[in-house]
């Protein structure tokens, strides 16, 4: 994934967030992992969306963790500190998914299907097509499986 899809990706989560009549505040430019361990931090205050991505990430890396805090942001279910909670464990399944699903919508794995349709649809074409790292094409290609898309 290059910095221009990013920058693509962030501008949609700008968006969709204007769209749920947020407004968005964004910053990847913190040393957030160094001074806290974590990724990515989100959280609401009024109207406001704040999500914060470690400035030390990969592109992709990054890409995965906002479109992951921007679930956490307009998600009202479970507390996403406490990984021991059956709710919240709930919530990071149902998270991981939504990321996916936003990452790769069904219109792009069609797509990249279209670019290969001789071959049976594997996850080093969405490595090839989109930049993914491998175990990250594979859960989206698990998970296009699961939900018929994909035979």
């Amino acid at each position: 994934m290059g910095t221009d899809s990013y920058d693509d990706l962030l501008i949609r989560v700008e968006n969709d967030l204007l769209g749920l009549g947020m407004t968005p505040v964004i910053l990847d430019t913190m040393p957030l992992k160094e001074n806290s361990g974590l990724d990515g931090v989100a959280y609401l205050k009024g109207n406001k969306a704040y999500i914060f991505v470690d400035k030390t990430l990969s592109i992709f890396d990054k890409a995965k963790t906002l479109v992951e805090e921007y679930h956490h942001a307009i998600s009202d279910i479970g507390n996403h500190m406490d990984y021991d909670a059956t709710l919240a464990h709930n919530d990071e399944i149902d998270a991981r998914e939504s990321v996916i699903k936003y990452m790769t919508p069904e219109k792009v794995i069609l797509r990249v299907a279209h670019e290969y349709e001789d071959q049976p649809f594997e996850a080093w074409m969405l490595c090839e097509y989109l930049g993914y790292p491998l175990d990250f094409a594979q859960e989206t290609v698990n998970l296009y499986r699961r939900n018929g898309l994909l035979s």
